[in-house]
């Protein structure tokens, strides 16, 4: 589920050849300005439901995956570069460092966030030990993507019972129609009718219950995403005017 679409130049952090690495942090999110869509964990279901409608699509290999619909543009959204009122995914929130598929830790060697000269420090000391910064950084890594494994198991448990259904109908903007046809949501109806009680024990520990109706609740949230294209139209008329 896990991919690196803004990683430019992913590259394995080492304490030696990176130990005078500094952070610094900012609330710039201006590498998103192309998305118009972004994966989600099932534990940002209920967060990111008031920002955003969550719909499941079919990645490459025909498994569902679970997407927050930023814009209704093509490559675009309307939050600007500080994504103000807005939640901000883990997916976001984790660059420039991602974990690779194997457990390493990468970073994005062109991110702005990365220089010797000013930052937080990630390594300390003759031995260059990780600092308390960077610690806390990897475990944010590591409960993202153990968040992201429990969202597959998720997804597969909800094809195993083969309750997600195509969106239907579409969305209109101004005077033409968007089709959202490879989209898929929950049915609701299934998703009480299919679950005996063994499963519903079963996914109500798990918190896949809770997910599956955050999932639900966000979709009124299609109204967030028109508000946002509004404002930003308004921003654009002020400024030419």
């Amino acid at each position: 589920m896990s991919t690196m679409m803004y990683y430019s130049n992913p590259t394995p952090l080492d304490k030696k050849k990176h130990k005078d690495l500094k952070l610094k942090r900012q609330d710039n999110y201006a590498f998103t300005a192309e998305s118009n869509s972004l994966p989600l964990a099932g534990f940002e279901f209920f967060q990111a439901s008031r920002s955003f409608p969550i719909f499941f699509v079919k990645n490459a290999d025909g498994k569902s995956v679970p997407i927050a619909i930023l814009s209704f543009k093509n490559k675009s959204h309307d939050m600007g570069d500080k994504w103000q009122d807005a939640y901000v995914p883990a997916y976001v929130r984790r660059y420039p460092f991602v974990l690779s598929s194997d457990g390493i830790v990468l970073f994005d060697a062109d991110a702005p966030h990365l220089q010797e000269e000013e930052g937080e420090a990630l390594f300390e000391g003759e031995e260059a030990e990780a600092t308390d910064t960077l610690k806390a950084i990897v475990d944010f890594l590591k409960t993202v993507d153990h968040g992201y494994q429990m969202t597959e198991a998720f997804c597969a448990a909800l094809n195993e019972k083969d309750i997600l259904r195509p969106f239907k109908g579409g969305i209109k903007v101004g005077e033409s129609k968007i089709n959202l046809d490879d989209l898929y949501v929950i049915d609701e109806q299934l998703l009480h009718s299919k679950l005996d009680e063994k499963d519903v024990n079963e996914w109500f520990k798990k918190g896949w219950l809770a997910w599956s109706h955050a999932h639900l609740h966000s979709l009124g949230s299609v109204n967030e995403v028109f508000k946002r294209a509004q404002t930003a139209a308004q921003a654009d008329e002020a400024a030419e005017a």
